[in-house]
């Protein structure tokens, strides 16, 4: 404890010390160098990209590797190139270098920002500035990106965009991720076999090491970073984010954060089934990503780091949105929407209310263009949304067990004011008394077996031992949380058939079974094939296209939410014991590990769930109905 205390105290006396020191500028023909005594950040300006970050209090030390940088890059193309332009792979993209490219934009003792510009390309049309500034008292370097597609550029994608930090490979500077509190990851640094799928190896260990198990919801997840832990003290560098507004996506928005030696900050990109910007000929779009903060500390140990990292956090918060952003289109006046909700007249429970792109044919989760936000209703139902950007919005009510969203368009916001919507109470659409479910409506298979441990990689292989009779289970005896996969993958140990069976009187009228699908990936072709039949009697099938990567890449949920109903005679519910059935129906066996373990070969980025993996369907909640006649 008490040695706890002096390297905080040494710390904090140290930066204190420079906290007046003024923000210096300096430009050669190669170089410019911002320095304010805590911080040394080197832009080459022929690449644009940062060469050196040197935290320069106490003991100084170098954060980038040696050859490496903190850049800028995306993917994006032309959606029909035009004649003999060639695209890079996946469309990647970063400013093509030349003298001059990074340019000191403006430098004063209290600040100074570096800013690189490139216009748009055959390949890749659209228009770039991205900025990283450096403040007085400040250990850390702001970076933010503006992305425009012109009217005069034809239609394109924007897959991807980022900030990349190559972090110090030396475990004496850097040896631990962490993307939580109590979320630290020694770096493995095991020497690699073989690639065994994207970004995914075999390390000599017998380890895997892969980018995706270090995925985040961004949402939950404003702070991450890198550490660097020695029995002496202990160092970080963060990503700090104080509001994504710009992630496509909204809330349900994962994303990756560190791998190997990187630390990323994604502002766009289609992992988990994310929607890419999609921009017509003609169109003059343009969207502002970040600002957000890369920031550098010491402290005695990681809880130490974390709190200050934390205190940081709420010191951004309560600067955003930032003064100091250049852009014209950055909205530094912004306004505020208040409301309140109620579910069939009653205060409801666990519900978010989401503002996003006026379009309402397009959901919330794939809104890319534009930008979004969100909070959690308070227990009396009201909620307050500040700092929005002014203009047209739809807002969307999620939540309370509803398969479906509440949605209401024509949400007009304006800088300056606060606007109050009318008391909404919301009545979704019922299908009769509701006999059983199974599960909750919240777009995650989050509450079923490994489901709340879905970051590992190949998730399927825990199946044949966890459930070597496969799925049956009881309505009412058994526990979801123990009992049922919360992935249902087109590989089986003994049955090809999952079993819900349920007890239920003899019933009349219309049924309806309504199954919100969190994920879906096909075993084969373009479409999921789940038939699903009660008592022998087939009712539907689950036909979805590819959601995402979530079965794959260690989530239980894609950004794309599916609710699949089917209708039937409720006189197949028969007296007595039912079974509801859901088979694949190109199920096969699981194969002998061997032939799923790494084995050195690799798969393309999307093509296909992984090596030599199954497809499968991960159930958010299934509930089942009956409106008597």
């Amino acid at each position: 404890m008490l040695r706890y205390l002096a390297v905080a105290a040494i710390a904090a006396f140290t930066v204190n010390a420079h906290a007046e020191t003024p923000v210096t500028a300096k430009t050669t023909e190669a170089t410019i160098t911002l320095d304010n005594g805590l911080i040394r950040a080197v832009i080459d300006r022929t690449t644009g990209q940062v060469t050196s970050f040197k935290q320069l209090v106490d003991k100084p030390m170098e954060l980038i590797a040696q050859g490496q940088t903190l850049y800028w890059d995306a993917n994006g193309e032309p959606d029909s190139p035009p004649a003999g332009v060639e695209v890079p792979k996946k469309g990647y993209y970063r400013p093509p270098a030349h003298a001059g490219l990074a340019k000191l934009a403006n430098a004063t003792p209290e600040q100074a920002d570096v800013m690189v510009e490139a216009a748009p390309t055959p390949a890749f049309p659209f228009a770039v500035e991205y900025h990283f500034v450096m403040k007085k008292g400040l250990s850390g370097l702001y970076a933010y990106a503006v992305l425009r597609h012109p009217s005069n550029q034809p239609a394109a994608t924007l897959y991807q965009t980022r900030f990349v930090f190559r972090t110090a490979s030396d475990d004496t500077v850097f040896n631990y991720w962490t993307v939580g509190r109590g979320k630290t990851i020694r770096i493995p640094r095991s020497n690699v076999v073989s690639q065994v799928t994207d970004a995914t190896f075999l390390l000599s260990d017998g380890s895997i090491k892969t980018k995706y198990l270090n995925s985040v919801y961004f949402a939950k997840t404003p702070v991450y970073g890198t550490l660097g832990v020695q029995p002496d003290e202990s160092h970080g560098i963060w990503m700090i984010e104080p509001f994504g507004d710009y992630h496509n996506g909204g809330p349900s928005r994962q994303g990756q954060t560190v791998h190997d030696d990187v630390l990323l900050r994604v502002v766009q990109d289609t992992h988990f089934g994310s929607s890419p910007v999609q921009v017509a000929a003609g169109e003059d779009w343009r969207k502002v990503y970040g600002p957000f903060l890369i920031y550098a500390d010491r402290a005695a140990d990681p809880n130490a780091l974390w709190d200050d990292a934390d205190r940081q956090l709420l010191a951004e918060k309560a600067q955003w949105p930032y003064r100091f952003v250049t852009a014209p289109e950055y909205a530094k006046a912004r306004g505020s929407l208040t409301g309140k909700i109620l579910l069939n007249g009653q205060t409801p429970q666990h519900i978010q209310v989401i503002l996003s792109d006026p379009d309402p044919e397009v959901a919330w989760t794939a809104q890319a263009k534009g930008y979004n936000y969100w909070t959690d209703i308070l227990p009396d139902g009201t909620f307050a949304i500040a700092n929005v950007v002014p203009g047209d919005y739809t807002l969307y009510v999620s939540g309370a067990d509803q398969p479906q969203d509440y949605v209401q368009t024509g949400v007009h916001v304006v800088a300056g004011q606060t606007a109050t919507l009318a008391p909404i109470d919301w009545r979704p659409e019922i299908h009769g008394k509701t006999l059983w479910q199974l599960g909750t409506f919240d777009r995650t298979a989050a509450e079923f077996r490994n489901g709340d441990a879905a970051r590992g990689y190949q998730m399927f292989a825990r199946y044949p031992e966890q459930f070597p009779h496969d799925v049956d289970f009881t309505i009412g005896k058994d526990d979801p949380a123990a009992d049922w996969n919360y992935a249902q993958w087109s590989w089986y140990a003994q049955s090809p058939l999952w079993h819900l069976r349920f007890d239920a009187p003899a019933q009349n009228g219309i049924a309806t079974l309504t199954i919100g699908v969190a994920s879906a990936q096909p075993a084969h072709g373009k479409l999921t094939d789940v038939n699903v039949t009660l008592n022998g009697q087939p009712i539907g099938m689950i036909a979805l296209s590819k959601t995402g990567t979530a079965g794959y890449r260690g989530g239980n949920q894609d950004s794309p939410y599916n609710v699949v109903t089917f209708t039937f005679d409720a006189a197949l519910i028969r007296p007595g014991n039912n079974d509801l059935a859901f088979g694949f129906a190109e199920a096969r066996p699981f194969p002998p590990a061997s032939t799923y373990a790494p084995a050195g070969e690799s798969d393309d980025d999307d093509a296909r769930p992984g090596l030599k993996g199954p497809g499968q369907v991960m159930y958010d909640a299934i509930r089942l109905e009956v409106a008597t006649k």
